[in-house]
């Protein structure tokens, strides 16, 4: 007997199927609990209660099981799984990871039939058939993997599978997981070689979020850089991932993990050209790009992009573009364009910076920041727009909001803030028409004069200023603003002299959007040009020198309409 099983040429095989759940712990599942009856109640509220007792979270896709779905059911001892086996029903199947159970709606079950082949003394292949039990037609785009060796495959369209064994001295724990079909799980052990007792056991976890749709193989990175069967392992698997200290990858479908590396998590992670894995809690440095499909947390660094489908803790920098499709909580930093769902941290952009919600977030970006919610702070070269700025908004050229006290921008479209139209007249006999946009407190100045009189070189002016609220109780408002004002001849051409105005703004309100100001002023002129100085500054207590430089107190009188 003895030399007939050294000739065989395949190892021993022991199969122990089981159509079940694919149990990692089974502590909370396997855990007591004592229910009282319900004579009617929701999934949720029982869902609460047990979160309450058992310290258990429960995930599961919103699509197949609604939180109001109404139950009956009588008092009850036993395990957690047996309860929630009777008030959901055999068509739904649990998976525990950590303190998730996950609720899967898995009507269908499949079965495995499997054989190991040892082509060469140095590979071993485990192959095999997944069939419908029920139809017994093949289940193809299953998923067939082993947690432990990170081995992953997926059936074709004759349900066949082959799994290459790198080491044969394992036990090989082959796990099939197909969506809407119930986990199974099959053992299969060499008994000649095989060291169990030696094994280390690997690491796991499960990303929260999973059960809503991040959109990240939706979208334009998904698309063109995760392949179909990608996509059809993460379904197959949830949010199940795996640890691992390192992967290297030229491409996302040449890695150092195999099929399975868009289920590992890994340390340390370097894409000569780019990859596509679970996530990296450590360092991951991608030559073109990154793709993660859940969480990264630590530093990200990429020649071109970085695509994240949950959330970033740390720092990411690209060339081109950072997309994360949960928060961020630290810094991205791009080239041209970072986006985000909520941001705790800064983003910094070349050119755009766009999040939904970032309360403490404060975005910098070239050309333009928009936040679809609440935002810390905008700098911009050129545009800002938000729903609720909390800090300073400030942009080379227009602020936009509903809400923001301290917009710093040529023009403030602002919904609660500041907007009006005034026709002034100064101590200089300039007539102008002065345009205020802005936030609650701050707002800009933008204005338009011209000289009544003819006897002066400057016959236009135009001017440009910054102002604070610093009263508004009806029917009395206090505003303190300064200003620059800029020269020009009646052609038009600019002059080189300036004007620098500070002055203050009591106003009288004689209408609902109509009121009445007299502001005094204290201002620095320069001297006109092409006129030889005469002295040093001059100070005057009332109107300019004009062959002097003067400080000199002024003021003007006029109407402001509330637009």
């Amino acid at each position: 007997m003895i030399p007939l099983i050294k000739n065989v040429r395949s190892y021993i095989l022991f199969l122990m199927l089981c159509c079940c759940h694919v149990g990692y712990a089974q502590q909370k599942l396997a855990a007591e609990v004592r229910l009282p009856a319900f004579s009617h109640t929701t999934v949720g509220e029982v869902f609460h209660l047990l979160k309450e007792q058992q310290d258990v979270l429960f995930s599961f896709n919103g699509n197949i099981l609604q939180m109001d779905s109404v139950i009956h059911t009588g008092p009850y001892r036993g395990t957690l799984y047996g309860y929630l086996d009777r008030i959901l029903g055999k068509e739904y199947s649990f998976k525990e990871l950590g303190k998730h159970i996950i609720v899967q709606f898995t009507p269908q079950r499949m079965s495995v039939d499997v054989e190991v082949q040892t082509p060469s003394k140095h590979k071993t292949v485990i192959t095999g058939y997944i069939k419908n039990i029920r139809t017994n037609n093949p289940v193809s785009d299953a998923s067939i993997f082993d947690r432990s060796a990170l081995l992953s495959t997926l059936t074709d369209e004759n349900g066949y599978f082959e799994l290459d064994v790198k080491k044969k001295s394992n036990l090989i724990a082959v796990n099939v997981s197909k969506e809407t079909f119930r986990d199974t799980s099959v053992m299969v052990i060499f008994p000649i070689e095989a060291k169990v007792g030696d094994k280390k056991k690997r690491e796991y976890g499960y990303f929260e979020g999973y059960e809503e749709d991040n959109g990240l193989y939706r979208s334009f990175f998904g698309r063109l850089f995760l392949s179909p069967a990608q996509r059809i392992q993460s379904m197959n698997l949830g949010g199940m991932f795996l640890y691992s200290p390192y992967q290297i990858s030229m491409t996302p479908g040449l890695s150092s993990h195999g099929f399975i590396r868009s289920q590992i998590v890994n340390k340390f992670s370097l894409n000569i050209i780019g990859g596509a894995t679970a996530g990296v809690k450590g360092l991951e440095l991608g030559g073109v790009f990154n793709i993660n499909q859940y969480d990264m947390q630590g530093f990200q660094a990429a020649g071109v992009f970085n695509a994240v489908g949950g959330h970033v803790k740390g720092m990411q920098m690209a060339g081109v573009s950072n997309r994360v499709f949960g928060h961020v909580n630290g810094l991205q930093l791009t080239g041209v364009w970072n986006k985000a769902d909520t941001v705790k941290g800064m983003q910094i952009a070349g050119i755009a910076n766009t999040i939904k919600e970032g309360r403490r977030a404060t975005q910098i970006a070239g050309v333009f920041n928009h936040s679809r919610g609440t935002v810390g702070n905008q700098v911009a070269g050129i545009v800002n727009s938000a729903r609720k700025v909390k800090g300073i908004q400030l942009a080379a050229i227009a602020n936009i909001a509903d809400s923001s006290d301290y917009p710093i921008g040529l023009v403030n479209v602002i919904k609660n803030g500041e907007m009006n139209l005034s026709l002034a007249i100064n101590e200089d006999s300039y007539l102008g028409l002065q345009f205020r946009s802005g936030g609650r407190v701050l707002y800009s100045i933008l204005s338009m004069n011209v000289a009544l009189a003819n006897d002066r070189q400057a016959k236009y002016a135009f001017e440009a200023g910054l102002g604070a609220i610093l009263l508004n109780r009806s029917p009395f408002t206090l505003r303190t603003e300064i200003a620059t004002r800029n020269l020009l001849t009646d052609k038009f051409k600019l002059l080189d002299h300036n004007q620098y105005t500070f002055r203050v703004i009591p106003a009288y309100r004689l209408g609902k959007n109509l009121s009445i100001f007299v502001a005094p002023s204290f201002n620095y002129a320069e001297k006109d040009d092409n006129i030889i100085s005469t002295g040093g500054t001059r100070w005057k207590a009332w109107g300019r020198d004009r062959t002097r430089n003067t400080f000199y107190g002024g003021g003007m009188a006029g109407l402001m309409l509330k637009l």
